[in-house]
């Protein structure tokens, strides 16, 4: 299984870094790479497909254990406020905990491994530093798991920084 998310993140950041036609509302960029720190660290790869669209691989690190969330999200400007923008959106994850290498809150020992998969949402905010290739951001991602622990998690939340090009 592992082999198969390697190979799955792999693919999805090849696809990403390819140029596209396509541009975002607040700048001219179509492709972010950048790190995500709150209740969960780690990476993020955000590909515009449209002018408000863009899908975003995000893969961190959480209770000691690995998940990779694939998401679309619409993107809309905030008039009020120059280079800020929100977006919202939805899509799909898939977690791994290893057997005495992660002990996930739902369970009370780690003799085994965790899978988990099921759908996301999203709602954030995103802004230009300076009109730079810069984007500070924030989000919250609640999740409905399918599988181990079928459930809802409504904690995942974190800050983003963001490099556009």
């Amino acid at each position: 299984m592992y082999k198969l998310l390697v190979f799955t993140t792999v693919f999805c950041l090849t696809y990403f870094l390819m140029p596209k036609e396509a541009m975002s509302q607040i700048g001219d960029y179509n492709t972010m790479i950048g790190v995500t720190g709150g209740t969960n660290v780690g990476a993020t790869v955000k590909k515009f497909v449209s002018d408000q669209g863009a899908v975003d691989l995000l893969v961190y690190n959480r209770w000691k254990g690995w998940v990779a969330a694939l998401l679309y999200e619409h993107h809309m400007d905030i008039r009020e406020i120059r280079d800020l923008e929100w977006y919202v959106g939805g899509g799909f994850h898939y977690g791994m905990w290893k057997e005495g290498k992660g002990l996930p809150p739902w369970t009370a020992t780690s003799d085994q491994d965790y899978n988990v998969y099921g759908l996301d949402a999203i709602v954030g905010l995103e802004y230009n530093l300076n009109r730079s290739n810069f984007y500070f951001g924030g989000y919250w991602k609640p999740a409905i798991n399918f599988q181990d622990f079928a459930g809802f998690w409504e904690d995942d939340a974190a800050f983003t920084l963001r490099y556009s090009f």
